[in-house]
């Protein structure tokens, strides 16, 4: 007679050698799906990082009343068109944000998030317009040389004070927060500011030249007015020299990260406290353009390779240099993203991704002033004189 004990164990051993078996099973037919899913995804984005676009869909137009005078730019996705009596922002085909109207010879312009700065220069009156369209006018007192607007309102402006300079901070609403007196001998020229995108600090460009030798110092300096800056003196925090440079351009890329741009080198600076220099890239050639996209920094030069007219030289936000691309195309603008560089004219298009594949190159059906990308790279927005068209590229 069998051993009861001995045949419960080898059915307790088959059972759980069958629920093992079993486990494996669904173990590899769900590895199975995952791998087949992975594979199809990878698939998916290699597909459209890389296919190529021969056309465009017009998806949607909208009819707008214009004058030849008007000019147009993009930010934080949005559209801003402005003239000498007015400015009005937008967003693709709907109806207007706010518009604003002024009297100004030649307004310039300053952005950052959905927040926009309009000033002519030498005059004494910024106006500022937030995202809802609440419109806020800071006087100055002296004229305004330069300035830049922080996302909540702030603005930093250069003011001609008789033979030197000041540069004030002003909140949203005008009411003045800071001031640097600026001194020639020292310090030197400020000829551009920068606010980063919450208001904390202040980047300044100073240009002096030095009576002995007659040669041009240039210096990058940043003030904290938070709590860190408020324990040094003008709340200064950090600060570079450049013996021999002229830094014209200096902007804020995010909350932590800056660059400045010379005649002869470029420099990123990083900290959202006390920013320092990470990464110096010299420059040996001519500076053709410039233009920044979300985090990027780009110039263009010239070129003879190859018969192309121009190399455009992308940076990240750190100094790594993502792009290195000669072109053909005789641009009015370019614009930087999603990795991708859109350089155009009013007339044709080229995009091309940071590894150089062309993945479009086309005609316009209508002349374009502004090309707006969106968050699909497929997807533009094109503002003609008169008419705003929604287009996909097929």
């Amino acid at each position: 007679m069998p051993d009861l004990h001995v045949v419960k164990q080898e059915k307790k051993e088959n059972y759980e050698a069958e629920v093992r078996l079993h486990k494996a099973k669904i173990f590899g037919a769900v590895l199975f799906v995952i791998i087949i899913v992975a594979c199809g995804c990878l698939y998916a984005k290699h597909y459209y990082e890389t296919k190529t676009y021969t056309g465009y869909e017009i998806l949607g137009k909208s009819l707008r009343s214009d004058s030849d005078s008007a000019k147009y730019l993009t930010y934080n996705g949005h559209i801003l068109k402005y003239s000498r009596d007015g400015a009005e922002s937008y967003d693709g085909l709907k109806e207007a944000r706010w518009n604003i109207t002024y009297e100004m010879q030649d307004p310039r312009i300053a952005t950052c998030g959905d927040s926009v700065a309009m000033a002519d220069e030498g005059s004494t009156k910024i106006l500022v317009m937030s995202g809802s369209g609440k419109q806020s006018s800071i006087n100055t007192k002296l004229p305004v040389v330069n300035f830049s607007v922080a996302g909540q309102g702030v603005v930093a402006a250069v003011l001609e004070d008789g033979n030197s300079a000041r540069i004030n901070l002003y909140d949203a609403e005008g009411v003045e927060l800071a001031g640097i007196k600026c001194s020639m001998t020292q310090s030197g020229y400020p000829i551009d500011v920068a606010l980063s995108p919450d208001g904390t600090l202040l980047g300044v460009s100073y240009t002096r030249v030095d009576n002995e030798t007659g040669k041009v110092h240039s210096s990058v300096a940043f003030y904290n007015f938070g709590d860190v800056g408020q324990n040094e003196i003008d709340n200064y925090v950090s600060g570079y020299d450049y013996e021999g440079a002229v830094i014209p351009r200096i902007k804020f890329l995010s909350h932590d990260s800056a660059v400045a741009v010379g005649d002869d080198r470029i420099i990123f600076y990083s900290g959202d406290q006390k920013p320092e220099a990470v990464s110096e890239n010299s420059i040996d050639e001519e500076v053709q353009s410039l233009y920044f996209g979300e985090e990027e920094t780009a110039l263009v030069f010239r070129s003879d390779e190859g018969g192309n007219k121009y190399r455009l030289v992308v940076y990240g936000k750190n100094g790594k240099q993502l792009m290195d691309e000669s072109f053909e195309l005789s641009y009015t603008d370019i614009q930087l993203s999603k990795k991708h560089a859109i350089i155009y004219n009013d007339a044709v298009c080229e995009i091309m991704n940071y590894n150089g594949q062309v993945r479009y190159d086309g005609l316009f059906e209508d002349p374009v002033l502004l090309m707006v990308p969106t968050d699909n790279i497929a997807h533009y927005i094109l503002v003609n004189r008169g008419m705003t068209q929604e287009i996909r590229l097929e």
